[in-house]
């Protein structure tokens, strides 16, 4: 389940991508989002929140949950909490966004999707995923919380539009689910006995 998800989500992500490239302007959500979360480009609480995708944050996010993965000797999931995010925030800086080409208005800056965003998504997932599972529900909400003021605070500094911070969440969460799913399940007993 938890592959089949970071799945979809990466290919929503994709599918947005390849429509952003023919049609880059602000669409009904853009303008919708653009329109409840007014510009403040020197808003401290947002640019406080946009710090916590920057790489000092990732780095260290990736370091601690790798940690916590290795305390109950979750050898794939240790792995995919480093691989997943920092793979996802270079893919998304050095490939989607060249590819896709989308703009903020007035910048020359590419957009899409949000590297910000995928990084806090990605260090959310993680996170999620090596809690202990009577932490989860309360773990999730607290995630989420966070992952959608940093969605809001990339907008209301005008650093993306709506859709661009949705398609950051989409990669971040997509990439580690997708990855810690495969590596489980490429590494389950099952299929270990069936290949010796």
């Amino acid at each position: 389940m938890e592959l089949f998800l970071g799945c979809f989500l990466l290919g929503g992500a994709t599918l947005a991508g390849f429509a952003f490239v023919h049609r880059p302007w602000p669409n009904r959500v853009d303008t919708i989002g653009l329109r409840l979360f007014p510009a403040h480009l020197s808003s401290r609480w947002a640019n406080d929140l946009a710090h916590l995708g920057s790489m000092t944050v990732l780095v260290a996010g990736v370091v601690a949950l790798c940690f916590i993965a290795m305390l109950s000797r979750d050898w794939a999931r240790a792995l995919s909490c480093v691989i997943a995010p920092m793979g996802a925030v270079l893919a998304v800086q050095l490939v989607a966004k060249p590819l896709v080409g989308r703009h903020f208005a007035g910048t020359s800056a590419f957009s899409y999707p949000s590297g910000t965003v995928t990084a806090v998504s990605a260090l959310a997932a993680g996170a999620l995923l090596v809690a202990p599972r009577m932490a989860k529900p309360a773990l999730a909400v607290l995630a989420g919380a966070v992952v959608a003021a940093v969605c809001v605070a990339v907008v209301v500094l005008r650093w993306h539009y709506p859709t661009d911070a949705l398609g950051g969440v989409c990669v971040g969460v997509g990439a580690v689910f997708a990855l810690d799913g495969a590596l489980h399940w490429s590494f389950s007993p099952e299929r270990v006995r069936h290949r010796g």
